[in-house]
């Protein structure tokens, strides 16, 4: 069933994006920040964008970005406070939608402002609250037009939940939930992708012993689905996917009396999915373990094959085990909270599978427009596509010692990018350079076609995902991080190389040499 879209507009201040979010995550739907989409399409800020090209050409961008969103049901859209202060803009967004605005008084968005870079040049009056008055006082017809929703003194999603009773939408429900089985020896286990599946998590878990490990993002969002009572939160980011990490939630678990009938819920991206799946695999020497990943990347690649790993500071997952699940849960309407940079970078890594499996899933990757996140059946269909590509490999080789290591395409490349930028770089923004690195470099050794590297970056720049090395990376510096990475073998590295999509291969005698001229060849 396709729903209309929900349209929040209102001041800075009020609490577009953040309820936003919540309402995505409640109602089963996408969401869009105009704002964030904008800037990340013109590859800088907000106001950036006013200071180089003035208002004139922002609110163009914005008069595009409603007449692109318009069409589009299944949208939870927070507007910039000015969006819809155009008739014409409100016009298209209006229509057969429901347009709320967020409100609160101007000593209340002052305080919430103080630490929003975006607000300073407001905030830098010599009285910001009369200031914010005036503005509000200029915008009071246009605002007026739309439903108004009191935001002072109350939460997001509180808010948010005032919002979903208005609209009485419903969370919509899974009616064909993909079940991937994925053996290994010994034993197997079930993916299962759909909407609204993390409640099938207390079903898992079957009534005895468990604990949900996830970060300070997603706990909020999406912890008290599982019907799990215990949950510990670590920092979210990459910076946190380490030993101390691990040793703090052993100490929690222990406290919790999480005994060895117990399970281990991992709720949350990459990062959460590698730590609590190694926590699992250590803690009492094992635990019961189920993955729900809830970002893209996490879906379609951490989540599944059992994997696990902390980084040490000489580089990536240096330190982990094999853990395989009881279950992968992949709800799909988690996706929907996603910010776009989360997307892309989840996006890198379907791309990767497509160049594993041959033209058929790159040919789904180009035809929708996959940013914004299509509505929740077409993003099963992805994920599936996906999962079912990594299935396949890590079944017929479960502890990669032979033909599982393809699924390191770009990969070396990658966690040398993250290391040396200190994990400025996402992974899945990383693992798209490492994809045209390698392409670059299977053409400079002769098994690829020069023509290679040029279609991977059309699949790749649709996406937003970068396609060169980003500046103040120096090649000597990536090389040395390379030097630590896992996947040496006899004391060299080896390189996924890539001759055509579904011809992939592992090399192991790339010469130092070639693979400096690829970095410098890709330095932006």
């Amino acid at each position: 069933m396709q729903v209309a879209s929900i349209v929040l507009t209102g001041f800075m201040g009020t609490g577009k994006s953040s309820v936003g979010r919540l309402l995505a995550a409640r109602l089963g739907l996408t969401f869009v920040d105009t704002d964030e989409l904008i800037a990340r399409r013109a590859g800088k800020s907000v106001a950036a964008i006013f200071a180089d090209e003035g208002e004139e050409a922002f609110r163009a961008r914005e008069a595009e970005v409603a007449r692109e969103l318009a069409g589009q049901p299944g949208l939870v859209i927070a507007t910039g406070g000015g969006m819809l202060i155009d008739p014409a803009n409100a016009a298209v967004l209006g229509a057969g939608n429901s347009v709320f605005c967020l409100q609160a008084g101007p000593a209340e968005i002052v305080r919430r402002l103080a630490n929003e870079p975006d607000a300073r040049p407001l905030l830098a009056a010599t009285e910001p609250t009369a200031r914010v008055e005036e503005l509000l006082a200029r915008r009071q017809a246009a605002y007026g037009r739309f439903t108004p929703i009191d935001t002072e003194g109350k939460s997001p999603a509180e808010v948010a939940a005032d919002i979903e009773r208005r609209v009485n939408v419903g969370t919509p429900a899974s009616s064909d939930v993909e079940r991937l089985p994925v053996r290994f020896p010994g034993g197997s286990y079930e993916v299962r992708v759909g909407s609204g599946l993390l409640s099938e998590v207390a079903e898992l878990v079957g009534g005895g012993p468990a604990v949900v490990i996830s970060d300070a993002h997603v706990a909020p969002l999406f912890a008290a689905r599982c019907g799990v009572t215990t949950v510990l939160t670590i920092p979210a980011g990459e910076a946190h996917k380490r030993l101390e990490t691990v040793r703090l939630l052993y100490d929690g678990l222990l406290e919790a009396r999480l005994d060895r009938s117990g399970t281990i819920v991992a709720l949350g991206g990459g990062v959460v999915g590698d730590v609590a799946g190694f926590v699992a695999a250590t803690y009492l020497r094992g635990v019961k373990l189920v993955q729900c990943p809830t970002t893209l990347l996490a879906m379609v690649d951490a989540g599944v094959g059992g994997k696990t790993g902390v980084d040490l500071p000489q580089g990536k997952n240096l330190v982990g085990a094999f853990k395989q699940p009881e279950a992968v849960i992949a709800d799909v309407l988690t996706l929907g909270t996603l910010p776009p940079a989360e997307v892309a970078a989840g996006m890198a890594e379907v791309v990767k599978h497509g160049l594993l499996a041959g033209r058929e899933l790159l040919a789904e990757l180009t035809a929708p427009a996959w940013l914004p996140l299509p509505p929740p059946t077409l993003r099963q269909r992805l994920v599936a596509r996906a999962i079912t590509v990594k299935r396949d490999v890590v079944e017929e080789d479960p502890y990669e010692q032979g033909r599982r290591a393809v699924l390191n395409l770009g990969h070396t490349f990658a966690h040398a990018v993250e290391q040396v930028s200190n994990y400025q770089v996402r992974h899945g923004e990383a693992v798209a350079i490492g994809l045209v690195a390698a392409a670059h470099l299977s053409a400079g050794l002769g098994y690829a076609p020069p023509s290679l590297q040029a279609d991977i970056e059309r699949l790749l720049r649709p996406l937003t995902l970068p396609v060169r090395i980003p500046a103040g990376l120096p090649p000597e510096a990536l090389l040395a991080a390379m030097g630590q990475d896992k996947k040496r073998a006899a004391g060299r590295l080896r390189f996924v190389l890539i001759a055509e999509p579904g011809e992939v291969f592992v090399a192991g005698d790339v010469p130092e040499q070639q693979v400096l001229q690829t970095l410098r060849a890709l330095q932006s």
